[in-house]
């Protein structure tokens, strides 16, 4: 086979795998009344709630899950930042056990394979003093996340 033609089947085999989706994902799909539920608070800090209950099982303390997710702060003059979000990219993302930072971790494990979850997490259990590109130190962060599979 050319060249051309080893490179084309490749090109339309990564093509194909990208259109076929074994899991939904919907960011505005909430359940009634989810904005008003209250947060729920963990020893750590981290505050959630669920926004989509789906019923099924959250990940466990082992296990890597797959999610859609939108990260923001809020500046000095009460504007949203997003900092990072993964619905463009039109893949979810994968998070090994313990691979996220720890007010995510946490606060996963409260959130059902299908479902989503909004967090806040204090600067301790997110980047700490540590300034990024768009987080600056000791910044509260928020996130809504959909869970799409648990590993």
């Amino acid at each position: 086979m050319s060249r051309i033609t080893i490179a084309g089947l490749l090109l339309l085999s990564l093509v194909c795998t990208g259109c076929v989706r074994d899991y939904a994902w919907d960011p505005s799909k909430l359940d009634d009344g989810a904005l008003e539920r209250p947060f729920q608070s963990l020893e750590s800090g981290t505050q959630w709630r669920l926004l989509r209950d789906t019923g099924n099982s959250p990940p466990g303390p082992e296990e890597g899950y797959w999610v859609h997710y939108k990260g923001w702060r809020i500046d000095e003059n009460g504007n949203e930042i997003v900092f990072d979000e993964s619905y463009s990219l039109g893949v979810g993302m994968y998070f090994a056990p313990g691979a996220a930072i720890a007010g995510f971790y946490d606060g996963m494990l409260h959130c059902p394979e299908g479902g989503m979850i909004e967090l806040i997490i204090p600067p301790e259990q997110g980047y700490g003093d540590s300034e990024l590109e768009k987080i600056p130190p000791n910044s509260t962060l928020h996130f809504r996340v959909e869970l799409l599979r648990n590993e």
